[in-house]
């Protein structure tokens, strides 16, 4: 566990770059305003330090890797591994994506899943290997290579999963019943996976073994290193490390909530994500189309991707000011219930106004891979 101290002998300006798509935006914030600057800073290991790692891995012929997230960390070990791979002879090696592996793969094939927890590919593999990272998540807590399986390949066990949750507020950093409802979906998989954990400039631990122990691994080190005590805030605002991963508003919400529960009721947090590609399939487009009421989100056996952001969303908006800056659509943001911002500076501006010129502020410049907690507040 970390505390998060800050203290300075001088009064200055401190300028802190955040991620907004494929670009930075400089946050010039005076320091007085400045609670708590939040970033992992972790040692990385070097690409001999990767390969090293890499080499003890087993590998075949007619071996699948499979790339479980956009994220330039993991398309790193991607591109390594398979370079270590192609070094040492073998042959029919394939190097697939998540986006496509669900279309073309789903529900034929071999399966290397169970009967109750099918796992379809085009054909039969001797190796098959998920590389993932870890981060988050506020349904199941956690958010790996199990939790990303679930969601895009094992329709029956997700929804299961959803509705074990065990309330409609987010929860990240617990372990909890959905996330239960993953790992033993994983267990009866026939791979292996690499479970990356990173921090926003590069790879500080790489964790093998099967979906579930690799997961378990990387897990216990993102807690060690990444839970942030703070004090609470009267706002925040909070930023991911990789935008893309965060490239649509149904993946970039998962960064307001490991942040939100550290504001003060009638606060402020405010997400800056571009959002490039969109709101994202599933929920959030079907509610601003008119596809989706409010009175739909608690009914039973419904899930489609992102209504827990929905849920969240429903919760929380009464108790404080959900904001955002960001590329999607004025009409959009305002029928979901956000407030909209237009620039790094005028967010700044207008938290000062609400809440005072004086108060402070929480900046997480890489909220999915950080946690803040209250003080002496533990993990369940």
């Amino acid at each position: 566990m970390k505390t998060f101290i800050v203290s300075f002998i001088f009064i200055f300006m401190p300028e802190i770059w955040l991620k907004y798509g494929p670009t930075d935006i400089a946050l010039d914030i005076n320091f007085g305003n400045l609670l708590a600057e939040v970033s992992p800073d972790l040692p990385l290991l070097s690409d001999d330090d990767i390969t090293t790692k890499l080499n003890d891995i087993p590998m075949s012929n007619n071996m699948l890797i499979v790339a479980l997230s956009r994220s330039k960390p993991v398309q790193r070990v991607t591109e390594i591994l398979r370079h270590v791979i192609n070094s040492k002879g073998f042959e029919g090696v394939d190097v697939n994506t998540l986006p496509k592996m669900a279309d073309r793969f789903s529900k034929q094939g071999f399966n290397i899943g169970s009967d109750d927890s099918p796992f379809f590919l085009a054909k039969r593999y001797e190796n098959v290997t998920f590389i993932s990272r870890i981060s988050y998540d506020p349904l199941f807590g956690f958010s790996g290579a199990p939790t990303t399986i679930l969601r895009h390949y094992m329709e029956e066990q997700m929804l299961l999963a959803f509705e074990s949750r065990p309330g409609n507020l987010p929860n990240p950093g617990v372990d909890c019943p959905p996330l239960a409802v993953a790992l033993s979906a994983s267990e009866t998989l026939s791979a292996a996976s690499l479970e990356l954990v990173t921090s926003s400039s590069g790879i500080s631990g790489i964790y093998w073994g099967n979906v579930c122990d690799a997961f378990h691994k990387a897990k216990e080190k993102l807690i060690s290193t990444t839970t942030y005590q703070v004090d609470q805030a009267r706002s925040a605002i909070v930023a991911g490390s990789n935008e893309l991963d965060f490239s649509s508003l149904t993946t970039s919400l998962n960064l307001l909530w490991n942040a939100v529960h550290v504001v003060q009721e009638n606060g402020s947090i405010v997400l800056l994500a571009e959002n490039q590609h969109g709101l994202g399939e599933g929920a959030l487009q079907m509610f601003v189309e008119g596809k989706m009421k409010s009175q739909d989100l608690y009914k039973r056996d419904f899930y489609v991707p992102g209504l827990e952001h929905l849920i969240y969303m429903d919760n929380l908006r009464q108790q404080f000011d959900l904001g955002i800056l960001s590329s999607l659509p004025q009409y959009y943001l305002k029928k979901l219930g956000f407030e909209s911002y237009t620039r790094g500076n005028n967010v700044l501006e207008k938290l000062l106004a609400k809440h005072g010129r004086k108060h402070k502020i929480i900046v997480s410049s890489a909220a999915d891979l950080t946690l803040l907690m209250l003080r002496e507040q533990k993990l369940s």
